[in-house]
């Protein structure tokens, strides 16, 4: 007689077997048909974005310059706050008339 508790760990298992089978085949399938679809030469296309790709690190780079700038400036307008708020009168107003 065969054994009652083996035959749904059997059943579990040729079943998974199948599973992954199939899913491998249908792997295969969709890589092949996806593979005819990518164009043979990608050297354009890579020097296309390395080039885009360093005109952005230029503007970054310029970006982050002028942001250091703006920077210094607000660090000396702040360390001198009556000079740039009201700048003193020469003293040729104050001559009596």
């Amino acid at each position: 007689m065969m054994d009652s508790e083996s035959e749904p760990t059997n059943w579990m298992a040729l079943l998974l077997g199948g599973v992954l089978a199939l899913s491998l085949v249908f792997n295969v399938l969709l890589l092949k048909t996806h593979d005819d679809s990518l164009p043979e030469d990608d050297s354009q296309e890579l020097t296309a974005a390395t080039a885009e790709l360093h005109h952005t690190q230029r503007l970054l780079t310029q970006c982050q310059g002028q942001r250091q700038r703006q920077d210094s400036l607000l660090v000396m307008l702040r360390a001198y706050p009556t000079a740039a708020a009201s700048p003193t009168p020469s003293p040729a107003f104050y001559s009596p008339k």
